[in-house]
């Protein structure tokens, strides 16, 4: 189900989005089609999975189903923890350590071994993450596909700071409230729905305590569509088994739909900022 989502993307991207431009569709129109078109098709996806189970078309019932469950404080502090390690920095994973300490500290369904248990094996997980970050050099030079020329183009014009997508921004405060849409109700809801919603449950039927880390491997695959190095994936497999392993932890969808914005909103912000320069 990994490499079949993975696919789709491959499809609109390396096959319609150069069909489009040869017949001199415009660029926003190209990411409506390739890129917003796919996300709100996991929207659809999840949605459908739901529905193919037999489970009832009741609020309660999907809210159950694709855990999206009441945040405690315990919660929205391993959420924080969780969005500080994907949005990254210098002192990102002392931030997010201490924030899964005070967690721990708060829940009080916890036995002191199992307190201890989960902080060491936090700690261990931030430690290996930043060996991985040490392999950076070797890894960036293992090629695995190149980008179209008609894809390299589409990333400049979404990450060019004084236009979106062929669109100027300068006082075109519309252009960051159909982003928000697009990111929140496509990208984050799609991925959080399709992957942590509906399937990492099922995952962890079939692999139990370590269901968590299959989804954030898998997760991290799948992007593939957008990655030319083997560094390009083995760097966001440890903010993707992150994720996966919060989402199964305290079994909410909420905390990685929450961070999973965060770290995803580099874009918004410098959609912002054109529009205000």
């Amino acid at each position: 189900m990994f490499a079949a989502t993975s696919l789709v993307f491959f499809g609109f991207l390396y096959v319609l989005l150069p069909l489009l431009r040869r017949n001199n569709v415009s660029w926003f129109e190209c990411f409506n089609l390739t890129l917003a078109a796919p996300v709100f098709l996991l929207v659809a996806c999840a949605l459908l999975a739901y529905a193919w189970e037999g489970n009832p078309l009741r609020w309660h019932d999907l809210r159950d189903r694709f855990r999206l469950r009441r945040m405690d404080l315990s919660s929205w502090l391993w959420t924080v923890g969780l969005a500080i390690f994907m949005f990254g920095g210098r002192y990102a994973s002392l931030v997010a350590f201490a924030c899964v300490m005070f967690a721990l500290g708060l829940d009080r369904s916890l036995g002191w071994k199992q307190r201890i248990g989960v902080s060491l094996g936090v700690a261990a997980f931030l430690a290996f993450s930043w060996l991985i970050w040490q392999t950076r050099t070797f890894f960036a030079a293992i090629p695995l596909h190149s980008l179209p020329s008609t894809f390299q183009e589409f990333q400049a014009h979404l990450v060019d700071p004084e236009a979106f997508m062929g669109i100027p921004l300068r006082h075109e405060w519309w252009v960051a409230v159909y982003y928000t849409c697009v990111l929140v109700l496509g990208n984050i809801a799609g991925e959080e729905l399709w992957w942590r919603g509906y399937l990492l449950p099922r995952q962890e039927v079939a692999s139990g305590a370590v269901a968590w880390l299959y989804n954030g491997l898998l997760w991290a695959a799948f992007h593939l569509f957008a990655q030319t190095t083997a560094w390009d994936m083995i760097r966001m497999m440890p903010t993707c088994c992150a994720l996966a392993f919060v989402a199964q932890y305290r079994k909410n969808t909420w905390p990685g739909i929450i961070a999973h914005t965060v770290g995803n909103g580099p874009i918004l912000i410098g959609i912002v900022h054109g529009i205000m320069s």
